[in-house]
């Protein structure tokens, strides 16, 4: 019954959202951005869910439940502490995002993000952004993959099929394609408005029933809340009580509002909403809903987690990723329909973001990489071809990482290829800014990723002598120290122009903007 709901659901949407899209598609330039039309409704919604995802859901349980522990000495989660990430994403790198960034690549009149770097530094740091950016992203879109498994895993064990986690990863590949695959952009942005309403619906109404009709059994709330503060946890009961829990902060809440900004600034998956959007305006309208829903969409999952961990028969399930957490309360609290609605919007939210991922990097690789590299005469239909084909090729190279991450832990992996951003960000708003130093932004960007590299993967703790947990062994510390330092140090000594924004062709761009954005205005009025 569970699947039968998910399927009926889906299947339904897909075709509905494919026509359409599929109709109003006739150019390259429709399916990769909608032809630049979006009106901020669309835009908000789309940009709002790019981010949720596994970050958001299940990056978020698994902070919030810890795992894998026998006694509760061991316990590793950080309760509502992971709420501060949600707050961190939503209130921080979203009003960036739509009210700075956003509207810079608009006046660059850019279509993608390596193009306005391009713009601002030429072709070769453009074509190694996009290079890089797709290898990154791909890392990303591994865990969204693995997310999507976690919740097809859930609805067939609710159906009383005996699918394995990994065959369910493969069907959550296909279903990442066909997210795109038909309508590209415009599909991407209807799915995703119809999504974040039933997201919203489905996850609180299953945390609704889960609280009534099966927490109620061991007190409720109050239940959860006398097991965390008898084993001497409540200090993470509530967001205010984490406040002063600086190892929360460092470890965890900083990295993601630091990441966030400047990794997603120079993400085509973060920005691709914007290179839709019909005007400037369309891009900062919607902030303060973005905001709120963003916020909002990720509390289920941090309540469920928690709660989890507090019935024993559940919390001996449960790996030491944490993985396991909302799935299994989920099948022994929701009755069937119920666990279909909650797993409803768990995909809601990981395939807007791996479909995003998927569509993004397919467009950097046929604009950025094939049409701009190798096949600069293309006509408009072999590229509509070009972008169709990189989305199966960007979808199959998800497929490998996420059946060997089934049973990892993600944010470590966030952590590494979130970090790739923080030099690009930097570089790029020095030089759209204040001045262009091509020299200047080379040694920045690839000394920073040599830092991240050797940060992530070589344990520094131990060569630098540094006490356990030190902010010093982490990979974003060191690699935000050194890209601002050389960034800023780099870009005053060594030669270069002025910032981009200040040259003619920016001027020219800025104001043939400024005219679409007027010509946009008096329509509406």
């Amino acid at each position: 019954m569970a699947l039968l709901i998910a399927v009926v659901y889906y299947v339904a949407l897909f075709i509905v959202a494919s026509l359409y899209a599929k109709k109003k598609t006739k150019s390259a330039e429709d399916f990769a951005n909608a032809g630049g039309g979006m009106g901020w409704i669309m835009v908000t919604f789309t940009f709002v869910l790019a981010p949720l995802g596994s970050g958001h859901t299940m990056s978020l349980w698994q902070k919030a439940a810890g795992g894998g522990f026998t006694d509760w000495a061991n316990f590793t989660g950080i309760g509502a502490g992971a709420m501060w990430w949600a707050i961190g994403a939503g209130a921080v790198f979203l009003p960036i995002a739509m009210l700075w960034i956003g509207p810079i690549y608009k006046k660059m009149r850019a279509t993608t993000v390596p193009e306005a770097i391009e713009r601002v530094y030429g072709k070769k740091l453009a074509w190694f952004h996009a290079g890089f950016q797709t290898m990154t992203w791909t890392g990303i879109g591994c865990s969204e993959t693995v997310a999507i498994g976690a919740a097809i895993y859930t609805l067939c064990k609710a159906s009383g099929i005996d699918l394995s986690i990994y065959a369910a990863i493969i069907i959550g590949f296909v279903l990442v394609i066909c997210y795109v695959f038909f309508g590209g952009m415009l599909q991407m942005a209807w799915l995703n408005v119809i999504n974040a309403v039933v997201m919203i619906v489905a996850s609180y109404s299953a945390i609704a029933i889960i609280a009534v009709n099966y927490l109620a059994q061991f007190g409720g709330w109050k239940g959860v809340q006398a097991v965390y503060e008898q084993m001497g946890y409540s200090n993470i009961l509530t967001q205010v009580s984490t406040l002063t829990q600086m190892p929360v902060w460092l470890s965890v809440i900083i990295p993601v509002i630091v990441l966030h900004t400047t990794a997603g600034a120079v993400s085509q998956t973060m920005m691709q909403p914007f290179f839709a959007a019909k005007d400037t305006s369309s891009c900062r309208k919607g902030v303060f809903v973005g905001c709120s829903f963003n916020i909002m969409s990720s509390l289920p999952w941090i309540f469920l987690g928690m709660a989890a961990m507090t019935i024993p028969a559940i919390a001996s399930t449960v790996s030491a990723n944490g993985l396991e957490a909302v799935p299994n309360i989920a099948a022994a609290g929701l009755p069937v329909p119920a666990i279909g609605l909650l797993m409803i919007a768990l995909l809601a939210a990981t395939l807007s973001t791996g479909g995003g991922i998927v569509l993004a990097n397919a467009n950097v690789m046929s604009h950025d990489i094939f049409y701009k590299c190798v096949k600069p005469n293309l006509s408009d239909h072999g590229r509509l071809v070009a972008t169709k084909v990189c989305i199966i090729i960007a979808a199959l190279l998800l497929l490998p990482g996420a059946l060997l991450m089934a049973h990892e832990f993600v944010f470590n992996l966030f952590l590494w290829v979130f970090s790739f951003g923080m030099p690009v960000f930097i570089v790029f708003i020095i030089g759209y800014n204040f001045k262009v130093s091509k020299s200047a932004a080379w040694i920045t960007i690839i000394v920073s990723y040599i830092v991240d590299c050797i940060w992530t993967f070589l344990p520094m703790e131990s060569i630098l002598h540094l006490k356990a947990g030190s902010i010093w062994g982490m990979n974003l510390y060191a690699t935000m120290v050194v890209s601002l330092v050389l960034g800023i140090v780099l870009h005053l000594i060594l030669p270069g122009t002025p910032g981009w924004k200040k040259t003619k062709a920016a001027q020219k761009l800025a104001a043939e903007q400024a005219e679409i954005d007027h010509s946009h205005a008096q329509t509406q009025a």
